[in-house]
């Protein structure tokens, strides 16, 4: 596929005969074995840059982002990470309560496990750290709710890092009462920013090893189902193993070198698309190795008829993916762009392992890869007639009545989808909801439900009042309340002068406050209010600074990011696959139809998902990256799936007419690719494992739709399509047929009549 002659055919049989030969796999071998080993110790550097994702979730070039970073650089209060400690008594709180929340604080102060730690409040005192020369901070009216059910405390931090903020996070609750209760029925729970962004990386912690686990456990088994040897089973998991590894060793040089960031979000996929794209691609090899040993007795000479008939197809599928996950890189969304060069490195290194790796490993184990079940020696040999064999009899026999019916199957589960489905809060994004989810519902029942999430504004001194008044005044207003919360320090560092403190403002001041919504800040409604806010902001200042920062700044931020992504990303990723699938047929008309069909299988998955999640499994809200990540992996890897066939189909068009070549090609890859896409939807599947809602749903969706473009997509609708326009497919560079190619040593043709219907033998 990628070029029947020349140069790149040339070189890829080049690489073949390397790996396969007698002295020259074992420099191959010792190779990757070598490169392995050195990024072993990378592995763990690798995964705690990746647990930082203080930055992964924001907005490149947005309002919100901007918000952070002046507060970070120009304020000495205010940048602060916020643990929030929500202590409850449905009876009312205690004098008692009271002692506990303020002895747990001198606690907290006292603690050496708390890092970078700026102050610790409660509603009674300041237990250790510094306030801001204007005394802004909240008071004890804030921190206690209406019915005195509810006290709050708060833990500053000054570095927002991940890692950092899940060690203060764990030593708060080593303190405070649990969140099922002391003995005297007080419940503390750990909530806030801080407390959020340690459950969520609680949910995906270590889950880089359960994914590698299950995902390990469920490819061995399909392996031995598929090829009933052990060992041929256990060789390609070990190949992508060492792939992974060396993979995880460049991903860090590139993180290191500040050319990418990483996120878990981004080597949890990572692991699942190498294992489960990289087993495929070992699979059509491994599978054609053995076809190949019936019709020659030498082993390095098999080796190279498969690699070489192959090498093509997975060079061109995975140039396909490569370029795909480039593409992300384009987004304005951090966690999107970020993941893009990672993924497309793993998937470049995983060709690279297909091609070199496996045929060497292959070819020195030869015929006992494949015990007990090993090939003989058979050229002349016809096998029995196949299932596959019987299915392209029925596509060759009714191509239109397929195609129909496949189509309208299609079509009816993704208008399922047209609905649309609210974007995920906070408080549903996990499976179960743990201690901080917990205690912003507390907050929402007791509190102005936006004090646990307040919006962070950063406005200019001399009309701090204006914009104030703007945003609190009125009935309709969404802000509850606003405090202010420190002013802007120097650009050397100090305060300001003492005049500058007695003034209404100074003109190179800025201001921080943190406005409360009225409404639960992770819901949708309060996402729908920042633009109307900003805009009554603007309007207050009259030219002068003021931007809205915050969570829900950013949920909103991010949620317009999304869409501009998806319309850029969505259109460049098709036009790619477009030129790169009619460069490689020499063809318009096939490339056209092929990504129809897997932006179809696409809507079916997404439409099919919506209804279950909403009316079987009670989730009638979507993570808001669902779509452009389930399009991105299930548009790349479908057409992977199609280029194996189309490959096969070309290769097949040298000896027969275009209907004739798709029913042979259908027959002969039917097995091999069907087990390649069941591995790779075992492996998606995998993510479902996750107590995170957000990734359970792209392993969900990812699974189904893979699972469609399997059996119905790849093994019917296309086959069909390609029969019904025979030698139109190729229109208009080739309409003709492809002159014929040299069989390989020993490969007999397949006798006429083979391809079966239900009760006759086809014409050739």
């Amino acid at each position: 596929m990628v070029s029947e002659g020349g140069g790149p055919m040339r070189l890829l049989t080049r690489v073949s005969m390397i790996a396969a030969g007698r002295r020259s796999r074992w420099v191959v071998i010792a190779a990757w074995l070598a490169f392995a080993m050195l990024a072993v110790p990378l592995q763990a550097d690798l995964n705690e840059r990746a647990a930082d994702e203080s930055e992964t979730f924001l907005v490149r070039g947005s309002e919100s982002a901007a918000v952070k970073k002046i507060v970070d650089e120009r304020f000495r209060l205010g940048s602060e990470t916020a643990a929030v400690i929500v202590y409850f008594r449905e009876s009312g709180i205690t004098p008692d309560d009271g002692r506990r929340a303020d002895t747990d604080a001198l606690a907290l102060c006292r603690s050496a496990a708390i890092p970078n730690l700026r102050m610790v409040a409660t509603p009674y005192q300041r237990a250790c750290g510094e306030a801001d020369p204007l005394d802004m901070s909240p008071g004890a009216s804030l921190l206690t709710s209406p019915d005195e059910t509810v006290i709050l405390s708060t833990v500053l931090m000054a570095d927002d890092s991940t890692p950092d903020i899940e060690q203060a996070v764990a030593a708060i609750r080593e303190v405070v009462p649990p969140a099922t209760g002391d003995e005297s029925g007080l419940r503390a729970f750990v909530t806030g920013r801080a407390g959020f962004e340690a459950d969520r990386n609680a949910a995906l912690g270590g889950v880089n090893g359960t994914l590698l686990a299950v995902t390990v456990a469920v490819l061995l088994l399909l392996l031995l189902v598929t090829y009933r040897s052990p060992l041929v089973a256990l060789v390609p998991l070990a190949v992508v193993a060492l792939a992974y590894l060396v993979t995880s060793g460049l991903a860090y040089g590139l993180v290191a070198a500040g050319a990418t960031d990483i996120s878990g979000q981004t080597t949890s996929i990572l692991v699942v698309l190498m294992f489960g794209a990289g087993t495929d691609y070992c699979l059509l090899i491994v599978a054609r190795f053995r076809d190949e040993l019936r019709r020659t007795r030498d082993v390095r000479e098999a080796m190279v008829a498969a690699a070489r008939r192959t090498g093509p197809a997975i060079v061109s599928a995975g140039a396909i993916v490569i370029g795909t996950m480039t593409i992300l890189a384009l987004a304005d969304f951090n966690a999107t762009r970020e993941m893009g060069p990672i993924l497309a490195l793993g998937v470049a290194v995983m060709v690279c392992a297909g091609l070199t790796l496996l045929p060497a490993v292959l070819t020195a184990l030869g015929r006992r890869a494949f015990w007990p079940a090993v090939p003989r020696l058979d050229p002349g040999s016809a096998p029995a007639i196949t299932f596959w064999e019987r299915v392209a009899g029925l596509v060759h026999a009714r191509p239109g009545v397929i195609a129909a019916a496949v189509a309208a199957v299609l079509a009816a589960g993704a208008l399922a989808g047209l609905g649309g489905r609210p974007a995920l809060d906070f408080s549903e994004s996990f499976r179960e909801a743990p201690d901080s989810v917990l205690g912003q519902q507390v907050i929402r029942d007791h509190f102005i439900p936006g004090r646990a999430a307040p919006l962070r504004i950063v406005v200019a001194d001399d009309v701090a009042g204006k914009v104030q008044s703007a945003l609190t005044e009125g009935t309709h207003t969404p802000v509850a309340d606003m405090h202010a919360v420190a002013r802007s320090v120097g650009a050397d560092g100090s305060s300001p002068g003492a005049e500058a403190q007695g003034r209404p403002g100074s003109a190179n001041d800025l201001i921080t406050f943190d406005a409360d919504l009225r409404m639960d800040p992770f819901s949708e409604q309060a996402t729908d209010a920042v633009p109307a806010l900003r805009e009554v902001a603007e309007r207050a200042a009259g030219g002068r600074t003021v931007m809205i920062g915050g969570t829900v700044a950013e949920n909103y931020d991010a949620r317009q990011a999304l869409g501009r992504d998806t319309g850029l990303i969505v259109p460049v990723s098709l036009a790619l696959i477009l030129v790169v699938l009619a460069v490689l047929l020499r063809a318009v008309v096939m490339p056209l139809y092929v990504i129809a069909t897997v932006i179809l299988s696409f809507g079916f998955a997404l439409g099919v998902s919506s209804l279950v999640f909403t009316h079987l499994m009670g989730q009638p809200a979507s993570d808001p990256n669902l779509p452009i990540y389930a399009f991105i992996f299930l548009v790349a890897l479908g057409v992977d799936y199609n280029v194996f066939l189309l490959g096969r189909i070309r290769e097949q068009r040298r000896k027969h007419e275009t209907r004739r070549a798709v029913t042979e090609a259908l027959a002969r890859t039917g097995g091999v690719i069907t087990s390649a896409g069941l591995v790779l939807a075992a492996t998606f599947a995998t993510l479902m494992v996750i107590q995170m809602e957000s990734l359970f749903q792209i392993g969900f969706v990812v699974t189904l739709g893979l699972l469609a473009d399997t059996f119905l997509v790849r093994a019917l609708l296309v086959p069909a399509l390609a029969i019904m326009l025979g030698e139109r497919n190729w229109w208009p560079f080739n309409a003709t047929a492809l002159p014929p190619e040299a069989p390989a040593h020993g490969e007999s043709r397949r006798q006429p009549g083979r391809i079966v219907s239900a009760s006759r033998t086809l014409p050739r």
